[in-house]
């Protein structure tokens, strides 16, 4: 095989032979099983997975873990409560939360809107910036029934611009998983992440923090001040994560917590002397 064939080969094959007018094929072998099966499993659910969604990750399930502790452990009974779940991708977060949510006696869930006029009970926010996700979310959230306790928003992070969360107001709770491995360390990455799951889904810029830096000024432009802001973050990030939430919200509480591998994995951010809505009457 002469020198040109060989560069073509390692220029070009490797790439069309994964890949068909932009989409995955389904006969690489390197083409990941959830993507092969369609589905996955998280928080003992089935969620469909596409080439269009990240596949959901078992450290994640950490997330929901704190979300539900803090809304199973509010005394008194909140009149209501509002969860906002930011780059839901196959909306795995979002839907852990409204099962388990609709099988708890601390709240009432019979309607889906609870703010400013609205019904007693707990609004489930779910955002991404991706049209193809929030398809993927929608049909995950019908298959488990909880299309009514969930509202889907196309939305770049919390894009200040959009009405949407005048129209719900500030959420008590905000749980996400943004993109977080540094760009420089994508490349590195094994063959089944990097040539097939969304590199919008995996990307977190220079140093794997920019999202997450955008999306706290945010906030903190929106006047908002939850009780609870839980996000995962990269192992290598507790340090950097920790000094850039304290620069924006300084009278937090601050901390971070290790996965099941014992890897600094979520950061939370928790408001002091945050009170729950009036309890139920």
């Amino acid at each position: 095989m002469t020198a040109r064939r060989v560069s073509r080969r390692v220029a070009g094959g490797a790439k069309r032979s994964r890949m068909h007018d932009g989409k995955p094929s389904w006969q690489d072998p390197e083409l990941p099983q959830q993507y092969k099966q369609g589905w996955v499993e998280f928080y003992k659910l089935k969620f469909k997975v596409t080439p269009d969604v990240l596949i959901p990750r078992p450290e994640t399930e950490l997330l929901v873990d704190e979300v539900l502790d803090f809304v199973n452990n509010l005394h008194p009974k909140p009149y209501s409560l509002t969860i906002l779940d930011l780059g839901t991708g196959s909306g795995n977060i979002a839907i852990s939360l409204a099962k388990n949510l609709s099988r708890s006696d601390k709240l009432c869930l019979s309607h889906p809107i609870t703010r400013f006029g609205y019904a007693p009970g707990v609004t489930i926010l779910a955002t991404d910036i991706s049209r193809k996700a929030l398809k993927v979310a929608k049909q995950n959230a019908k298959l488990h029934g909880v299309e009514k306790q969930i509202t889907f928003i196309q939305s770049n992070l919390l894009g200040t611009k959009n009405t949407q969360w005048r129209k719900n107001g500030p959420p008590d709770v905000i749980v996400t998983n943004l993109p977080y491995i540094p760009s420089a360390r994508i490349p590195y990455l094994d063959s089944s992440v990097k040539d097939f799951e969304p590199k919008i889904a995996l990307n977190g810029g220079r140093d794997g923090f920019e999202l997450y830096r955008k999306l706290f000024a945010q906030i903190k432009k929106l006047g908002w001040h939850p009780a609870l802001m839980v996000f995962e973050i990269d192992y290598t990030h507790g340090e950097l994560a920790i000094n850039e939430a304290q620069k924006y919200f300084p009278k937090a509480r601050i901390e971070v917590k290790t996965d099941l591998s014992h890897k600094q994995r979520i950061l939370l951010i928790k408001a002091t002397g945050w009170e729950a809505p009036e309890e139920l009457p």
